[in-house]
């Protein structure tokens, strides 16, 4: 496989991920809160860095709303093949595992989790529609 069909391979995994992340919420009673968050997100990231991001999801997480929905779903993509080079094993918690990483996979998980919501935020905005 040459260097460009493995990059648009990775690419169509995580647009597929996403397209089922947004998806799913878009039947949800909370979905105009998670298009909304979704957005915010990678500029949170951006601007207060993955770890820090992270836990203010997990700390805004109640059983079923959108935090949790969001939290999960940034798991679950973790957890899959669609990641490029690094892989959460399932036996881990999100947050706990991000903090204890070096400095350069840190650095990686924060390039595919921004990579992972620049297909979510799309399908999101797409999927469910502003009142």
């Amino acid at each position: 496989m040459t260097h460009e069909s493995a990059v648009k391979a990775l690419e169509k995994g995580r647009a597929e991920f996403a397209y089922r992340c947004a998806e799913e919420a878009s039947k949800k009673n909370f979905k105009k809160e998670y298009r909304s968050y979704v957005k915010k997100i990678p500029s949170m990231i951006l601007s207060n860095g993955l770890g820090q991001t992270l836990a203010f999801i997990k700390s805004k997480a109640k059983n079923g709303n959108a935090y949790d929905y969001i939290y999960n779903q940034i798991t679950d993509y973790m957890k899959s093949e669609h990641t490029s080079r690094i892989r959460m094993q399932n036996n881990q918690e999100l947050v706990k595992w991000v903090i204890s990483c070096d400095s350069t996979t840190y650095r990686y998980i924060t390039q595919e989790i921004l990579a992972f919501f620049n297909w979510l935020r799309r399908f999101a905005e797409g999927l469910i529609k502003e009142d």
